[in-house]
């Protein structure tokens, strides 16, 4: 009996253990997939290598626009990622990430000896345009790297030409003047690029710096004597500082070329219109015509402006402002059409200054004063003289009428009326 108990109880005891090794086998049985799946998902492709088009077009970005080149030879290009990662272009067209990082210390284990193992330290700074590593041989110290006494400093990479002119004309196109002189300027500094001038001299008229626009556009005329969108930009900064001799002599030298240039070559130096008289060339040098006393001229070219463009109201408007003295009629045509079109009333600056005086001229214009207004009473005369006309005309034409149609009936009514007449004339007799 007792042995017969000793035996059960072994039974149980073989089966409890072996319930446990059965179960800690599965247990690392799925553990061990579980390392083996964490470990491949490891081994692969990172997110940004994910999608091929991705890595082309980063690859591609990169050999188009870097943002540092190696200096002289440029034989290698980087570009920096939002999270501090240099990527490298090398020869063969390879895109390879840089030791090191932005402005964060990197280790870098390197081997040395059997078994023994050196630690080097790098890390990027961009300083004056300038990509640089800083490299340094490490000693440990509480548990930390430090750098020894064996630093060094290595420029990788200098911006390359254009690279703040790129910039600086998406910051255009955002219309953010003030941050696209800034890299102007850069660029200038750099390069000496005239290119740089004009886009400055843009910005600049942009800001209403008319002065800093009309310096930076003389800039670059010294260089290129032909650039008609210089011309253009110095042009328009004269006229706002009133120096309108000055923008005349720029938009005849602008016109002048302009007129030799096929219509595909006009198209192709692409004139930004930034405001309605952007490229109204002739118009504008209309209006300074016109501001120096030379009617004429000014109504040449508002001619030519409205053949360019015949919607052109503003053109209409001051074409009939320029002649208002001369002839009455024909400018009162040409004011009321470029009403019709959209024009603005600016012929009140012509009969009052915009002063505060105590003249007692004050007293006989008041502010609502234009010659639009006598223009509009021209017009309504002659409605009212056309309307007389008309209703005489009516009136003719049914007199007319009337005659023909009763025109057998006249005799009798006349024979009637004699009769009357000389029976009238018999009995006072």
């Amino acid at each position: 009996m007792l042995l017969e108990q000793i035996r059960l109880h072994r039974e149980n005891l073989w089966d409890n253990e072996f319930r446990q090794v059965v179960t800690l086998k599965k247990e690392i049985t799925r553990n061990t997939s579980l390392v083996l799946l964490t470990s491949l998902y490891c081994l692969l492709p990172g997110p940004s290598f994910a999608n091929p088009s991705e890595a082309f077009k980063e690859k591609s970005d990169c050999i188009d626009s870097p943002d540092f080149v190696t200096p002289k030879d440029k034989t290698f290009k980087y570009c920096i990622k939002s999270n501090g990662v240099i990527n490298r272009v090398n020869e063969e067209g390879e895109l390879v990430q840089e030791k090191g990082q932005l402005n964060q210390t990197i280790e870098d284990k390197v081997g040395k000896g059997w078994g023994r193992r050196a630690i080097n330290l790098y890390e990027y700074k961009i300083e004056e345009d300038e990509l640089v590593q800083y490299k340094c041989k490490a000693k440990k110290v509480d548990s930390k790297y430090e750098c020894d006494e064996t630093g060094e400093r290595l420029v990788k990479g200098v911006r390359p030409d254009g690279y703040h002119l790129e910039k600086g004309l998406k910051k255009i196109e955002d219309k953010n003047w003030n941050r696209a002189i800034k890299d102007f300027t850069a660029e200038i500094e750099s390069s000496k690029s005239q290119d740089a001038y004009y886009q400055r001299a843009f910005a600049k008229l942009m800001l209403k710096n008319y002065l800093g626009s009309i310096k930076d556009a003389n800039m670059n005329l010294k260089t290129d004597q032909n650039n008609i969108k210089a011309y253009n930009i110095r042009s328009l900064a004269k006229y706002e500082i009133n120096d309108h001799k000055g923008a005349i002599n720029d938009l005849n030298k602008l016109t002048a070329l302009w007129e030799k240039l096929s219509e595909a070559e006009k198209e192709e130096l692409d004139i930004k219109e930034i405001n309605p008289t952007f490229n109204q060339f002739y118009f504008r040098r209309a209006l300074s015509k016109s501001e120096t006393g030379d009617s004429k001229g000014a109504a040449k070219d508002f001619d030519k402006a409205i053949e360019n463009n015949p919607l052109n109201g503003q053109a209409y408007f001051q074409r009939g402002l320029e002649q208002y003295w001369d002839d009455r009629d024909a400018a009162c045509a040409d004011i009321v059409k470029g009403m019709s079109l959209g024009a603005e009333d600016t012929s009140s600056l012509l009969i009052k200054e915009k002063a505060n005086t105590d003249s007692f001229l004050d007293e006989l214009f008041d502010e609502e004063t234009s010659l639009v207004k006598v223009c509009k009473g021209v017009s309504d005369q002659k409605v009212e003289k056309n309307k007389e006309n008309y209703e005489s005309e009516q009136f003719t034409q049914k007199a007319s009428e009337l005659l023909r149609k009763y025109f057998i009936l006249i005799p009798i009514f006349v024979v009637v009326v004699l009769s009357l007449i000389l029976k009238y004339t018999n009995k006072d007799d």
